[in-house]
């Protein structure tokens, strides 16, 4: 059975497309589109608490946009022209669409969106940055960062693989929820969150060191690749001791400790919802993990069950799931 629902539309007629929109983006008005030529194809893939919407307009038109809503953009097209308000968006990275005020223009452009359950990515902040009153809030479209920005593409990717893969398996919620996760682990690092004043004002949220945060961006973006401890220090400008210390004074434990449980949480949530052909020792060696049997051992301590569990989990039948 199909864990996804599904729907599709091929539309030439600018108000159908605003209100097959309108899920997503409740504030879309086209301006500049041509009815002779205007055309524009949709998809939409929707799990539980996220929906990846699929788009692609064949022809010149522009728009203005907004929404409350968590949704992250990846576009590409020709003479695809972005700003919010008076800034000009780099389109090469994935964006938010914000609240009011983004317009765009194009000869024609094809992106993906997402749209996150706002109170599951508000749930994965207050655990990441132990702030109990952090939220998905809005301070700007871009990134906090290139690389993070390329790394939320990265995750991006692998989940909509996997739903174009296995559809099915989205129909069991240890996948879903795993699937899920990924993502809002990875908006909450590339993205800002925030809280707000009793006046209704917002501030940014984030560990309370600069150096820890910068090194937090720096391993999330980077944790499926060969870096070293040292390789985060010089990257944030400070010592290997230095960096040290600053991870035991916030977080308790090491920054080698913090990398190893960032790693064992990727291949936590690749089990859960890779493809069964995939072994486990292909994606343990992916996120780093040579010596398997220390890899089970670091993982069993951290999650409280072997990989070959949370691995079978997923194949498990509904009715003994449930």
């Amino acid at each position: 059975m199909d864990g996804l629902a599904r729907s599709a539309i091929d539309t030439r007629d600018p108000e159908a497309a605003r209100r097959a929109f309108e899920p997503m983006v409740p504030r879309l008005a086209f301006g500049r589109a041509d009815p002779a030529e205007f055309r524009v194809r949709l998809r939409f893939d929707a799990a539980p608490s996220f929906t990846v919407i699929e788009y692609g307009f064949a022809a010149p038109a522009a728009s203005v946009a907004g929404t409350d809503d968590v949704v992250v953009i990846s576009a590409k097209g020709r003479r695809f022209d972005l700003s919010h308000g008076r800034a000009v968006v780099d389109t090469s990275l994935p964006y938010l669409q914000a609240p009011e005020g983004l317009a765009a223009r194009w000869e024609s452009v094809t992106a993906r969106a997402i749209m996150l359950d706002r109170e599951g990515v508000a749930a994965v902040a207050r655990s990441i940055t132990g702030d109990p009153e952090a939220e998905p809030g809005f301070t700007g479209v871009a990134p906090r960062s290139a690389d993070l920005g390329r790394h939320w593409e990265h995750v991006a990717h692998r989940v909509r693989s996997a739903m174009l893969a296995v559809p099915e398996a989205f129909a069991e919620p240890i996948v879903a929820s795993a699937a899920f996760n990924r993502l809002a682990v990875a908006y909450v690092h590339a993205f800002q969150v925030v809280k707000f004043d009793p006046d209704g004002r917002q501030r940014r949220v984030g560990p309370r060191s600069a150096v820890v945060r910068a090194a937090l961006e720096h391993m999330h973006a980077h944790a499926a690749e060969p870096i070293t401890v040292q390789g985060i220090a010089d990257a944030v400008h400070v010592s290997a001791r230095g960096l040290h210390t600053a991870f035991v004074v916030e977080f308790g434990r090491s920054p080698s400790e913090h990398l190893r449980a960032i790693r064992l949480a990727g291949v936590r949530d690749e089990l859960r919802f890779a493809p069964p052909a995939e072994g486990i020792a292909a994606v343990a060696r992916r996120w780093g993990f040579v010596h398997l049997s220390r890899f089970a051992e670091s993982y069993a301590r951290e999650f409280g069950e072997l990989p070959s569990e949370t691995s079978g989990a997923r194949r498990l039948p509904r009715a003994t799931a449930a």
